[in-house]
């Protein structure tokens, strides 16, 4: 694969968020059958809509406002910028306990999930999941973060730099807090100042 394919539908989804309400997964076919009349390869087992799904006049469209979330240190961060991909199993005794926490944090602060299934099957919070390639895995757990379900990163849409938030199930506090610490790191390194490079939060 040329292109990490994850990372590739992440920011083909972020750009199609914008013009449609239709699920993530729904975006990244639509877009992958339009250019290739195919889905994408690692798509090649979940089916197309029976419809073609484009972007149309008659479809709503969301708001591409930005969404900001407020910082503990007083700077704010737009949360259309950033998804959190969450790696999990449907079978996960931990991910049962966290996919409640993560769904509920992203509706309260509008921060995207794209889940990542380790076996190819969502759970009743994410329904809709991408499965774990073997290239998707080298691409975010190369950097010595161990396989584990859930964990969970964050992931700049538009620059697609990555930062692992946690592994486990944690309650909202706990991830809320996590969040925003990678948030500040984040501002930082984009600001210029001299850190060190991603590692995993507390654990």
């Amino acid at each position: 694969m040329n292109i990490p394919l994850l990372k590739t539908a992440i920011l083909m989804a972020a750009m199609l968020s914008g013009l449609t309400q239709a699920g993530t997964l729904d975006d990244i076919r639509a877009l992958e059958a339009t250019k290739t009349g195919r889905t994408a390869p690692a798509l090649d087992g979940l089916a197309l809509p029976k419809t073609p799904t484009t972007a149309t006049v008659d479809r709503p469209v969301q708001d591409t406002a930005p969404v900001w979330l407020p910082l503990s240190d007083g700077r704010q961060v737009n949360v259309r910028d950033w998804k959190v991909v969450l790696f999990m199993q449907s079978t996960c005794q931990y991910c049962r306990q966290f996919a409640p926490v993560l769904k509920s944090l992203s509706q309260q602060t509008g921060l995207s999930v794209f889940p990542v299934s380790l076996d190819g099957r969502g759970d009743a919070e994410f329904p809709d999941v991408l499965p774990a390639t073997p290239d998707v895995m080298v691409e975010y757990f190369l950097s010595g973060v161990p396989v584990a379900t859930p964990t969970t990163f964050l992931t700049n849409v538009n620059t697609m730099e990555t930062w692992p938030l946690l592994q486990g199930a944690a309650g909202a506090g706990e991830f809320h807090s996590r969040l925003d610490e990678v948030f500040r790191m984040a501002l930082d390194r984009q600001a210029g100042k001299h850190l060190p490079p991603p590692s995993e939060g507390p654990r």
